[in-house]
C-alpha cells in the first residue's frame, strides 16, 4: 500500500455506504473502499483453487493507493469483465480469458487485466465490486491529493467514521498490525529446537578441547623443560582456545552470510526486495560462550597436566 492513512471497519458488516460517502467527502482525500471475497478456479481440469479476492470500486483509486507488483498490465484496466491474477495461477496471460465461479458461486468468464508476480499468492487477486455481490466495504485507503494537510485529513477521516466505530490508521501502524508474524507456539518451538543443538555443539566444543589438550601432554613438558613457565603455558593453551573460536566464529559467519545471500537473491527473482539483517547480539553471545567454554575446556586439562614434573611429562610415551 501506499496510501497515507488506512481506514478499517469495526466489526463483520463492514462500512456501509453513507460512511464511505462521508470519506469521500473529507478534502484532500483520495479514497479506495475495497472488500474482502473470493475466487475460486478450476486448474487442470480437477482441483478446484480458491483465491482470496480484494474487490475494488474504483480501479485508478486503487492505482493511486497501492503499488501492485504487475509483470504484465496495467491497475487501472481492471474493469467489470476482467480481473487481476498472480503469476501462480494456470492461466495467468494478459488478455486470455478465464472460467471461474465467484464468492457467491456464480460463474463468471473474466479476461486477465494484469498479471502480478510468482510468489504473492497469499495477496489473493483483485476484482471490481460488480464480481463480488454482497461483500461489505471492509478497508479504504485513502492518499493525499496535491497539497493536502496530512493532520486535517486525517481528523476528516475519524469524524466521518466516529459513529460506525471505524478505526483510522496511518499506512505504518496498519502495516505493523496486518503483517503476519511468528506465533508463540511456533517461536517456543524454534527455540527449543535451537537450545538443544546448541547444547550439543557446546558438548562437542568441550570434549574436542578436552581431547586435544590431553594429547599433548608431551608438548607442554617440552615448553616447561624450555624455560616456559606453568602459567606461560596455561596462557598460551587460553589463547590458542580462543584462536580456534575466532576461526570457528569466522567460518560460521562466512557460511551465514552465503546461505542468505542465497535466499535474498531467490526472493529477488521473485521481486521481493529484502535487506539481510543478522542478530548481531545472539551472535555474540553464542560466540562468547563457546570461547568461555573452549578456555575452561583446554586450561583445566592442562593445568593438571602441568601439576606433573615436566620430566614425567616428557618421558611419557603417545
Amino acid at each position: 500500500t501506499t496510501a497515507a492513512f488506512v481506514v478499517t471497519a469495526a466489526g463483520d458488516a463492514g462500512l456501509d455506504a453513507r460512511t464511505v460517502d462521508r470519506l469521500r467527502s473529507v478534502p484532500g482525500a483520495v479514497v479506495s473502499p475495497t472488500a474482502s471475497s473470493a475466487v475460486y478456479v478450476l486448474e487442470e481440469g480437477t482441483a478446484l483453487i480458491r483465491s482470496d479476492a480484494r474487490a475494488v470500486a474504483d480501479p485508478g483509486a486503487l492505482a493511486a493507493t497501492a503499488r501492485l507488483p504487475l509483470t504484465e498490465g496495467r491497475t487501472t484496466d481492471l474493469d467489470d469483465a476482467s480481473i487481476i491474477v498472480n503469476g501462480e495461477w494456470e492461466r495467468h496471460s494478459v488478455g486470455r480469458s478465464v472460467r471461474v465461479w465467484l464468492g457467491d458461486g456464480t460463474p463468471r468468464t473474466l479476461r486477465v487485466a494484469a498479471v502480478m508476480a510468482t510468489g504473492t499468492g497469499g495477496n489473493g487477486v483483485y476484482v471490481t465490486r460488480a464480481n463480488a455481490p454482497g461483500a461489505p466495504v471492509d478497508r479504504v485507503d485513502v492518499a493525499l491529493g496535491d497539497g493536502a494537510d496530512a493532520a486535517a485529513v486525517a481528523a476528516g477521516l475519524r469524524e466521518a467514521v466516529g459513529a460506525t466505530g471505524g478505526r483510522v490508521s496511518t499506512r505504518d501502524e496498519w502495516v505493523a498490525a496486518a503483517a503476519p508474524g511468528t506465533s508463540g507456539t511456533t517461536r517456543a518451538g524454534l527455540l527449543l529446537v535451537l537450545g538443544i543443538a546448541l547444547l550439543y555443539t557446546g558438548i562437542s566444543l568441550v570434549n574436542t578441547m578436552v581431547m586435544a589438550t590431553a594429547d599433548r601432554e608431551r608438548e607442554l613438558a617440552a615448553l616447561r623443560l624450555a624455560g616456559a613457565t606453568r602459567w606461560q603455558v596455561l596462557r598460551l593453551v587460553g589463547a590458542e582456545s580462543l584462536l580456534v573460536v575466532a576461526v570457528g566464529t569466522l567460518l560460521g559467519l562466512v557460511v551465514a552470510v552465503l546461505n542468505l545471500a542465497g535466499m535474498r537473491g531467490a526472493l529477488g527473482l521473485l521481486a521481493v526486495d529484502t535487506a539481510v539483517e543478522l542478530p548481531w547480539a545472539a551472535l555474540g553471545g553464542v560466540a562468547a560462550s563457546c570461547a568461555v567454554l573452549a578456555v575452561i575446556a583446554s586450561v583445566v586439562p592442562a593445568g593438571l597436566a602441568t601439576r606433573r614434573r615436566a620430566v614425567e611429562l616428557a618421558g611419557v610415551r603417545d
